[in-house]
């Protein structure tokens, strides 16, 4: 295979840019590091980068482990489990959060208003404003970053721990992860000064922060199902007429030469963040980069995805 290092040169980012990368072929993890951050130093291997929306398929499958062990009904109203929303909350299910098709506001639509950092307190806020969904619970897909904040609410309470604290204890920490995690707050990490003046701060949408060797051994996991839940994240949503949604619980599901392909990308100012991986073929790649468009972070992912096929 190709050294990573060199298809980390050929996708085409600008000098210094801080990249991380890691591929997994069956039992083996390779990962590569280059660039510098705004304070001047090297990026390491220990380092950890925002990886946003990545955060969305261990939401998923903190929820799949609650649906499994029958603490979370995912076909019952969120109002069983999270209180003092208005009435649309009884119509809209754990499932149709999951899988985007709640009716809930579209990713953007309070994002583009926002003046100060993106906090659960300011989600919950506008929840509580919204008198009325702008979509039909199960009528189509939408993909809504406010739902995945409401998510990690339903496992917290579901749970009775903080989501954060759900996903460390019986997420990362049985499966033997270091270097990922969501931090109550990020201050110190070296990517921080290029997140622009609104920060991301809630969790179950993004929040997450990861090395790339941290995320690939995730996605190892995953392809093995150690958890015992590919069943649930890894199937399509219906919606109310029956359509198909190809987004299971925090994964877009693909298809690659006829084999299941599962996939997610991230973005926020200054972070860019893509992972793919195939249990069939025991493969997956991660892709992390700080301050460089999201085409470019994806063409190298494609490249390393292509070198190992």
């Amino acid at each position: 295979m190709t050294p990573l290092a060199t298809l980390v040169e050929r996708a085409g980012f600008a000098p210094r840019t801080p990249v991380a990368v890691a591929r997994v072929v069956g039992d083996a993890v390779e990962e590569s590091v280059t660039g510098a951050w705004p304070n001047g130093q090297p990026v390491t291997p220990s380092d950890r980068f925002y990886v946003a929306s990545l955060a969305k398929q261990i939401t998923g499958a903190a929820m799949a482990l609650l649906v499994r062990d029958a603490r979370i009904d995912p076909d019952r109203p969120v109002s069983d489990t999270v209180g003092g929303l208005p009435q649309w909350s009884t119509l809209v299910t754990p499932r149709q959060l999951a899988h985007h098709t709640g009716g809930l506001p579209p990713a953007g639509a309070l994002e583009a208003q926002m003046t100060g950092d993106w906090t659960e307190a300011l989600v919950f806020e506008a929840l509580n404003d919204l008198a009325e969904l702008p979509g039909s619970p199960g009528a189509a897909y939408r993909y809504s970053n406010l739902g995945y904040v409401l998510l990690a609410r339903v496992i917290a309470n579901a749970s009775e721990m903080p989501f954060t604290q759900f996903a460390a204890t019986q997420l990362f920490e049985p499966l033997g992860l270091d270097g990922i995690g969501f931090p109550d707050d990020p201050v110190g990490q070296p990517q921080l000064p290029l997140l622009g003046a609104s920060l991301p701060l809630t969790h179950g949408d993004g929040g997450l922060w990861s090395t790339s060797r941290g995320f690939a051994l995730w996605l190892q996991q995953q392809n093995r199902d150690t958890l015992g839940i590919a069943d649930l994240v890894a199937t399509a949503g219906r919606l109310n007429d029956g359509t198909s949604v190809d987004y299971g619980w925090g994964l877009g599901l693909r298809q690659r030469h006829g084999e299941a392909l599962l996939i997610h990308g991230g973005e926020w100012q200054g972070a860019a963040a893509k992972a793919v991986r195939s249990p069939a073929l025991g493969i997956a790649v991660v892709g992390m980069a700080a301050g460089a468009e999201f085409e470019t972070l994806n063409r190298l992912v494609s490249a390393v995805l292509e070198d190992i096929a």
